[in-house]
């Protein structure tokens, strides 16, 4: 029997995180001394063949923002093969950011590889928590097809081995390489540690040896194929120039493998050279089987991620789509807005790379996120407002008399929601306390003052004092549109009818469900649809966390939760409006000030921790919305809010990337497992529990982590509080996760908000899947007709006080209707992903299925376009669509599959 010869790919490289236990600015000095021995290296020694930058293009912008004149020389290393860059701009989580921000990530990096040549066509994900089930058709969309990472192997790993199939929901797969011990099983040869600094210490051959024959006699039992990886980098390690002479030993002694020097790419070339049919896998990785999975990250410093969320919807739901409906109305929106939106872009995406967006850094590294989250919303911001305002002069808004308020969704459903407005009145117009809202046919619609303020704020060249006022109406919105509304002197006319909404002091209605509040604060919510009653919902549970960033530790013994169960609650009902009513729930618990100093118990002294809740019900809308505030005063403890269904099924599905996830809720055996499984999950807008015939949903904005239990309860996680980076006295952990490094900053000691929602619901989750998408991307409504920047010309200043500013009128009658739709999505399985304007001034809709299932639907386009295409996610043009006449266009959309389509306005063929 022939004895087989293995080939192993040894990959010089470096895992660079930007910000981490050290500073960005830190690792950056670091940076340039890495990429200065590094040309060096490759200057002097051509033996030395090749090296990867890590997969992430900011490692060279982080570089060249020093190095200005090494941009020419990393460009022709790049160019013939000997330096590996990119695909990704930043090294990303995929779970903790939104699918389209990974699309956005991959576009800049391969957009900034280009003058070195492209960037490697390798979906490179070393060190993230797990991997979404939609990777695989990401990748595919910028012509990826493999993928190679590290963390997140289940109970499957032993039937897929090293490298296997990975497919998508909708089919698309990739050749995966799984490194089961890292991207560094051969760091630091020759020396006698795995991870660290080894500038001084001496280099030991038969280490090295002994070290590349262990991670090779570890990789042979899991090989399908005569190809082994070798990973030669670790975090911030620098380019190793014996190498060449390391391999040359190495294959001196051993009998029955070769190594080489090589790259990614090479490897999977001969893995696919094999001819192995090989073992196929679709789904998600979370699991810990051969590495730590750490998704106690999922609520360290709940704000970063409650911050990313809303950026991410900003830009994702309202900058880029109303750029583009103000670009395609013909308004002028000269000034370079696509630069200005990729650099929002920009700033969020520097916040994505995984230590950051996990929270797990030193203080200072987080605390510079905030810096460029604001960077990025004061940029959207800006330009939401103003496109809003160009987008609304191109309207015809001379139906009614009155205040013009537009209303804006951006989903690609049509929606019969209570949006929330506000209306700018001039500050002395004697209309703003005593105005009835119409709508552009004229009919009257209730309404509800919620807020009356005056304000003074300054846009540039214009001073604004205004008397401001939000208010709510019932509005109906067609698919991805807008509707006009007007606020005019009342007439007393008849209104338009609404659905029930009662209220008294303790409970509430409207026509889908029923809800009573306990002298303690729990709800019982009963679903008017399906009769069904669920109680004891909306309780608080504080415990102990002797853990630390990566990792929630409760005590192995002594633990003490502490709840609001029982404990009298201050009710007040705040609100009982024709839209709206609202109760007030404040609750206090006493709870442990920390840890002891031996950390084995919580401490005997105790601080309150308020929690106050507002519960609002709308009319006609579906949906229990509760937002809660705490100020924490207390260390190293975890706060959730639980919701006992007592739905006993096996599965839950939760809102993941491009899809809906099915999760079982009964934990895989882990015998041997680096990680043992625990309840918790990560989740983006919603988690629903159903038996078929009823469910519950438990929505929210911005919280990621969730538990849910096979007796039915889902628990949203609000608060860990913990004081070390990482720890290596963890009952629930075998090895420390980083430094040991103390984090006050984590203890987020101070106030916190939260939003969520209960929503009971007849079948399954398809029935709740829209009510938490318009949860998270409400309505927006304004009021239409203040200028986009007047200049002093156009202003009648009053000299004596600048603030006292008329604007002179400008047409109410635009060249777009009213109310109209400029893209509708018919199927309600198909989900609007993305509007946005491309580079070649083209528009990209992107529409995903959710479920699993071929569906057909249209695509309906209100506005004038000459061509339709297919287009990949990297927004390359492929196939022409055919449409009628109507702008309508038919699609087949597969389970899973998502959709990219770009069409040609009629002004630009």
């Amino acid at each position: 029997m022939n004895k087989t010869t293995f080939h192993a790919t040894l990959v010089s490289h470096t895992h660079w995180d930007r910000a981490w236990y050290c500073t960005f600015q830190e690792y950056r000095v670091r940076l340039v001394r890495l990429v200065d021995r590094l040309l060096q290296i490759l200057e002097n020694d051509p033996d030395f063949s090749v090296f990867m930058l890590d997969g992430q293009m900011s490692v060279l912008e982080d570089y060249l923002e020093v190095r200005p004149d090494r941009a020419a020389k990393l460009q022709q290393l790049c160019r013939s093969g000997r330096v590996q860059v990119g695909p990704w701009y930043v090294l990303a989580d995929e779970f903790l950011v939104s699918p389209e921000s990974l699309i956005r990530n991959l576009a800049v990096g391969h957009q900034m590889g280009e003058p070195y040549g492209g960037v490697m066509p390798i979906g490179y994900v070393p060190d993230g928590f797990g991997h979404i089930a939609q990777l695989p058709q990401i990748l595919r969309g910028f012509g990826i097809d493999n993928a190679f990472f590290w963390r997140g192997m289940g109970a499957d790993g032993d039937r897929l081995g090293t490298e296997f199939e990975w497919r998508a929901p909708d089919g698309s797969s990739v050749t995966t390489i799984l490194m089961p011990w890292g991207y560094h099983n051969v760091t630091n040869l020759g020396y006698a540690i795995h991870w660290g600094d080894v500038s001084q210490m001496e280099f030991d051959w038969a280490l090295a040896q002994k070290k590349i024959e262990g991670a090779i006699d570890k990789l042979k039992p899991m090989a399908n194929t005569d190809a082994l990886l070798l990973m030669n980098g670790i975090d911030h390690a620098e380019a190793e120039p014996r190498i060449p002479e390391v391999i040359r030993r190495a294959n001196e002694k051993l009998s029955d493998v070769v190594i080489q020097q090589d790259t990614l790419h090479d490897h999977l070339e001969r893995v696919r050279a094999s001819g192995v049919d090989l073992p196929t896998f679709a789904g998600e990785f979370r699991w810990g089987r051969y590495s730590e999975i750490l998704q106690g990250v999922y609520s360290t410093r709940i704000h970063l991620k409650q911050q990313n969320h809303a950026g991410e919807t900003l830009l994702e739901r309202y900058m880029e789509p109303l750029t583009a409906l103000a670009w395609l109305s013909g308004a002028d929106v000269s000034g370079n807005t696509p630069a200005l939106v990729d650099l929002a872009w920009h700033w969020l995406l520097l916040n994505h790379p995984h230590d950051d967006i996990y929270g797990s850094g030193i203080d200072e590294v987080h605390h510079e996120m905030d810096f460029r989250f604001s960077q990025s919303k004061q940029i959207a911001d800006v330009l939401v407002r103003d496109h809003f305002r160009l987008l609304a002069r191109q309207i015809d808004m001379s139906a009614q008399e009155g205040t013009p308020v537009l209303v804006y969704n951006p989903l690609g459903w049509a929606r019969d929601d209570i949006v929330e407005a506000l209306i700018e009145f001039e500050f002395n117009d004697p209309h703003a306390g005593n105005f009835q809202i119409v709508n552009a046919a004229g009919e009257i619609v209730p309404h509800q003052v919620i807020e009356d303020e005056e304000r003074f704020w300054m846009e540039v060249l214009k001073p604004n004092r205004k008397r401001c006022v939000r208010v709510l109406f019932p509005a109906h919105v067609p698919a991805f549109g807008w509707a006009t509304f007007y606020a005019q002197p009342v007439t007393h006319s008849v209104l338009a009818a609404l659905g029930p909404l009662t209220a008294s002091e303790r409970d509430a209605e409207n026509k889908f469900l029923a809800f009573t509040i306990a002298d303690d604060g729990g709800l019982t919510v009963t679903d008017k649809v399906t009769g069904h009653t669920y109680s004891g919902l909306h309780h608080f549970y504080d415990v102990e966390d002797t853990g630390d960033e990566y990792t929630y530790c409760p005590l192995p013994e002594n633990s003490q939760t502490i709840s609001t169960e029982g404990v009298t609650a201050a009710i007040t009902r705040e609100e009982n409006g024709p839209c709206r009513v609202t109760f007030r729930i404040e609750r206090t618990l006493r709870i442990p000030q920390g840890l002891s100093a031996d950390r084995q118990r919580r401490s005997g002294e105790t601080v309150a921790l308020p929690i106050v809740s507002y519960v609002r019900l709308y009319v006609d809308q579906p949906g229990l919305y509760i937002t809660t505030e705490i100020d924490n005063q207390a260390h190293d403890h975890k706060l959730s809010v639980q919701f006992p269904t007592k739905l006993q099924v096996a599965q839950a599905h939760v809102d993941e990337s491009f899809m809906v996830a099915e999760r079982d809720l009964h934990l895989p055996d882990s015998t041997g497992w680096v990680e043992d499984p625990t309840p918790l999950m990560h989740q983006r807008t919603f988690t629903d529990l159903s038996d078929g015939t009823r469910g519950v949903a438990i929505i929210n904005r911005g919280l990621p982590s969730v538990e849910v239990t096979p007796d039915g309860t889902i628990a949203l996680t609000l608060l860990r509080a913990v004081g070390w980076l990482s720890r290596n006295d963890l009952w629930v952990r075998r090895i420390a996760a980083g430094p040991l490094v103390p984090t006050p900053g984590a203890q987020c000691i101070g106030p916190y908000r939260y939003e969520y929602a209960i929503h009971p619901h007849a079948g399954d989750w398809q029935n709740a899947h829209r009510v938490a998408h318009n949860a998270n991307a409400p309505l927006l409504a304004r009021r239409a007709d203040t200028h986009p920047g007047l200049e002093l010309r156009e202003m009648n200043i009053t000299r004596d006080d600048p603030s006292l500013v008329t604007p002179i009128p400008w047409p109410r009658g635009g060249n777009l209707p009213p109310v109209m739709s400029v893209m509708d999505v018919s199927s309600p399985a198909l989900v609007l992903s993305a509007v946005r304007r491309s580079a070649r001034d083209t528009l990209i809709v992107r529409v995903y299925n959710i479920t699993r299932e071929t569906v057909t639907g249209t695509i309906t386009c209100g506005l004038p376009f000459s061509g339709v295409y297919r287009a990949n996610l990297a927004e390359e043009r492929q196939a022409p669509v055919a449409f009628s006449a109507e702008r309508q266009i038919t699609l087949d959309v597969r389970g899973g599959e998502v959709v990219t389509l770009e069409f040609v306005p009629e002004s630009n063929p």
